[in-house]
């Protein structure tokens, strides 16, 4: 390839013909590269970093001061470059702390310094890329939770037909007892339900509960074996803080008959353990 267009006479550039001038321009490549990983360095206030390629700059800017006083001394035989040892692939191994510790030890190969810096530059590109994906994921996600909040909101407020938290239904109807403690069992249990599906970020259910479809508010109530196998680790911990009542031992706490002491005691018994109010 010419370094030059054929209207310019189509010849190679002076760095290229000159053995004398090429180790000038790969001095001159590094600077420029030192230099945009310096100014990527400060940017991210890494100063590790920062003050690793600065003394990369002074060493080269001094070689390229060197180098230009003995331009006119035959070129030194170069050793065959180790770059290929230090490409991406070739390093997945390695992490960044001991490439950059390679660089140190590199001085006479300035190609496999270049590479390693290439692979380095590589890396940064290739993380933030995840980390955008990643961002970009978890806000999904949290548009996702906020739309099913919002609309089991709006479920609630328009199918709410309790007397206890609905005052437009009281009037006309008249409960009993049971049908008291029932209502309000119904409603503990959903504000639990919309409290912990906040908390837990909607990661109610387990693999096997998503499988079959399980309806995560159905967890919270009925027997502790069902709600233990069905839901997810955040869940269980969440119960483990807030507690979870069947509602046996609700109506034996709203009611307080003899009747129901056994029962209560034995739902309390085969619970969450800790996770029983």
């Amino acid at each position: 390839m010419m370094c030059r267009a054929k209207h310019d006479g189509g010849r190679r550039c002076p760095a290229c013909t000159d053995p004398a001038r090429r180790p000038l321009a790969r001095i001159r490549q590094r600077i420029g590269r030192y230099d945009r990983a310096a100014r990527r360095a400060n940017e991210a206030e890494d100063w590790d970093t920062l003050l690793r390629y600065v003394e990369l700059l002074d060493r080269d800017v001094a070689a390229h001061e060197a180098a230009t006083a003995a331009a006119t001394e035959p070129p030194a035989s170069l050793p065959p470059s180790r770059a290929a040892e230090f490409t991406p692939a070739a390093t997945v191994d390695l992490s960044d702390d001991q490439l950059a510790a390679a660089l140190a030890e590199l001085d006479d190969d300035p190609r496999a310094q270049e590479q390693v810096l290439d692979t380095l530059e590589w890396r940064d590109q290739l993380a933030q890329q995840r980390d955008a994906e990643i961002a970009a994921h978890e806000q999904e996600q949290e548009r996702q939770r906020r739309e099913r909040e919002a609309a089991w909101q709006a479920a609630a407020e328009a199918e709410d037909a309790s007397p206890l938290t609905n005052p437009a239904r009281r009037p006309s109807r008249q409960l009993s007892a049971e049908q008291t403690c029932r209502e309000e069992y119904d409603v503990h249990t959903y504000t639990s339900y919309l409290d912990a599906e906040t908390e837990c970020r909607g990661q109610l259910l387990n693999r096997e509960g998503l499988a079959r479809g399980i309806d995560p508010l159905s967890l919270f109530s009925g027997p502790a074996a069902r709600a233990r196998k069905y839901s997810s680790e955040e869940l269980r911990a969440w119960w483990a803080r807030n507690g979870r009542i069947t509602y046996t031992e609700w109506r034996y706490q709203w009611l307080g008959r003899d009747s129901d002491r056994e029962a209560a005691r034995t739902a309390k018994f085969q619970s969450l353990g800790e996770a029983t109010a």
